[in-house]
């Protein structure tokens, strides 16, 4: 593993503006220069690495980041985390001020839920919620922990009841993204049956538990649909300025289900149900098949989320090609706008970010030069800006944009 340079430091006025203050309402540290984590996957290694700006300039990856092998990225305050699945390590990087980044602390996830986290939720300041299952299926029983953060400790752990068929052993329930809310935890998911290496479908699904208890399971339906919601590694679930909550409902023939209408459903705060005057079907007003993948909201009723366009498609592994568009999303109005950006892999979903009220995600054509986008949520479809340049010694692909702290 190799080091990140460290990037600018403060100047040596400002510290010495700092040691000489007099009283305790000056005696506070002034906010150092921004930097920025970015996560990629190259046609070599898988990086992790810092830079100053994603509206200008420069970032080439290899041989200047750390290599990191991860499958699932979030971040929080100010650490990196990723999921290590062949080590089945769940690793934290801590971001700082000056552009470092260093590897701080890592947790062995075999036996926790009990084999990896899946599943990997933020629930407050000071907690990660994560879920599991074993390999071999879970029979209607997966495995949960809470972990401490930024101390990455297993505070507690159990199994969970989840749907489940005898009828039909192939098929299982696997965890996405949730969230607490009055004392729920609401969880996304999808049916998958190895069995017939099929999704199952039966409108869409959300699972309320007791939280912390993580008991008392309840199953929360709306028939808009058919798809699976919260897909796990993409940022498929977001909430807004009052507290409501919106899941993507992916309901494609490649992904989580059977090639119809994907769109948004919401779960209003404080509710444990499906808002059922609430179906945006962003589907059947971008074309082309158009399956809703993932999106973050922004502000004033505005997310941004990308569309994988399914004709363009004959497998799951062809997400991998130019088939994934950035897409506007008035939730309110329930309006798409189909971005005048090029097409892309869909990899630029996995973790965005939002940041000063602005969209950052990065565009990477197969085989075409990739850089960071910003997004301006009062703009039309031409409100975008191309920033950052991105070098991965060949093909690479953006998996999480994370701002450093400043203080």
């Amino acid at each position: 593993m190799k080091s990140l340079t460290a990037l600018a430091l403060l100047s040596a006025g400002l510290l010495s503006g700092i040691t000489s203050c007099k009283n305790d309402s000056e005696n506070t540290v002034p906010a150092g220069p921004q930097h920025f984590t970015v996560a990629s996957w190259t046609q070599d290694l898988q990086y992790v690495a810092a830079t100053s700006s994603l509206t200008e300039g420069s970032l080439t990856f290899k041989g200047k980041g750390l290599e990191a092998n991860g499958s699932r990225y979030i971040w929080h305050k100010e650490y990196v985390y990723l999921m290590n699945l062949p080590e089945k390590r769940f690793v934290q990087y801590k971001m700082g001020v000056d552009g470092s980044l260093v590897q701080n602390a890592y947790i062995l996830t075999d036996g926790v839920v009990p084999n990896y986290f899946q599943s990997i939720n933020v629930v407050d300041d000071n907690t990660l919620l994560v879920l599991g299952a074993n390999d071999s299926g879970n029979n209607g029983s997966i495995g949960w922990a809470r972990l401490s953060v930024p101390d990455l400790k297993v505070v507690a752990k159990g199994t969970l009841t989840v749907p489940y068929n005898a009828a039909k052993p192939g098929l299982e329930f696997y965890p996405g993204k949730g969230y607490v809310d009055n004392g729920k935890f609401i969880l996304g998911g999808y049916f998958y049956n190895t069995a017939t290496r099929a999704y199952e479908v039966d409108g869409v699904k959300a699972l309320v538990y007791d939280y912390p208890a993580m008991t008392n399971l309840n199953v929360a339906q709306s028939n808009a649909t058919a798809g699976g919601i919260g897909y796990d590694y993409l940022s498929s679930l977001t909430t807004d300025e009052e507290g409501n909550h919106y899941f993507v409902a992916s309901a494609g023939k490649y992904w989580t289900g059977l090639g119809g209408k994907s769109g948004v459903l919401r779960i209003k705060k404080g509710a444990t149900e499906f808002d059922k005057d609430y179906f945006f079907d962003v589907t059947s007003q971008v074309g082309r098949q158009g399956c809703l993948m993932g999106m973050n909201y922004v502000s004033n009723g505005i997310a941004f989320g990308t569309v994988q366009y399914e004709e363009l498609m004959t497998s799951v592994r062809d997400r991998l090609k130019n088939v994934g568009q950035v897409v506007k999303l008035d939730l309110r109005n329930q309006k798409a706008t189909l971005m005048n950006v090029p097409l892309s892999p869909v990899s630029m979903v996995r973790s965005p970010l939002v940041f000063n009220g602005k969209y950052y995600t990065g565009i990477a054509p197969v085989d075409q030069p990739a850089f960071i986008y910003e997004f301006d949520p009062a703009g039309d479809a031409n409100g975008f800006k191309k920033g950052l340049s991105l070098d991965g010694g060949g093909s690479v692909q953006v998996q999480l944009i994370a701002p450093h702290p400043t203080k």
